[in-house]
């Protein structure tokens, strides 16, 4: 099987930015997505989110490149996990808690399953 290129030329590869489906704060988050492709794995692409806070919506398990931004994630009963450009996160399946966006994040991301 060949690689899955997953290249974005600009910006207009990009969806409509759509408020987050669980806001947690006054100020709702927009994500968009670009590039998304069907893998062996599961799905592959890039996101971006606007500032604002929400509970993550997928069960899947998943790893995230950060490219840009930065925020947290509060795991359910757990400790908020800071994180920024050049960080990799892992979400293991059913992890649920809230995402902190405060600064536009931009991430490469790998559903498994």
């Amino acid at each position: 099987m060949n690689p899955i290129l997953i290249r974005i030329e600009n910006d207009d590869a990009f969806t409509a930015p759509a408020p987050v489906g669980a806001p947690t704060s006054t100020q709702v988050a927009m994500t968009r997505t670009a590039g998304h492709a069907d893998t062996p794995a599961g799905g592959a692409g890039i996101w971006e989110c606007t500032p604002g806070r929400f509970r993550r919506q997928v069960v899947q398990a998943e790893y995230s490149y950060i490219i840009e931004g930065e925020g947290s994630f509060t795991a359910d009963g757990g400790q908020p996990v800071a994180f920024r450009a050049g960080d990799a996160l892992f979400f293991a399946a059913d992890t649920q808690g809230e995402w902190d966006i405060r600064a536009t994040v931009r991430k490469a991301y790998l559903i498994l399953g």
